[in-house]
């Protein structure tokens, strides 16, 4: 595993129950952390060792629940109070949307 990978997961279980980010969210606040990083890396970080944070959370940049994890990941939502309907949730309504300062003082006291 990475720092970069590490990264993507310490900021994936920061995200509140009952909030939603993209691939692309968690990219760009890996990348404003310090880190770069891209959607597509983000996706394949939590697919290989996202078992241990909420990476249902985590959705695709449309809303969508990828095909591959759309029954565990809407288990999960439905139980956190998400509306999925098919494979779309409310992710412009659930966006999480850190602090970048409050959340680089989370990530360095160790959450």
């Amino acid at each position: 595993m990475t720092p970069r990978d590490e990264l993507v997961l310490d900021v994936v279980a920061l995200i509140p129950e009952g909030a939603l980010a993209s691939y692309g969210d968690i990219a760009g606040t890996v990348t404003a952390l310090g880190t770069a990083c891209t959607a597509r890396q983000a996706a394949a970080t939590l697919s290989h060792y996202g078992g241990g944070v909420p990476w249902w959370r985590v959705v695709q940049a449309a809303g969508t629940l990828a095909d591959e994890v759309l029954p565990a990941a809407r288990t999960h939502l439905v139980a956190e109070g998400v509306v999925v309907v098919g494979r779309r949730v409310p992710l412009q309504e659930l966006r999480w949307q850190p602090d970048l300062v409050v959340l680089r003082a989370e990530l360095t006291l160790g959450g």
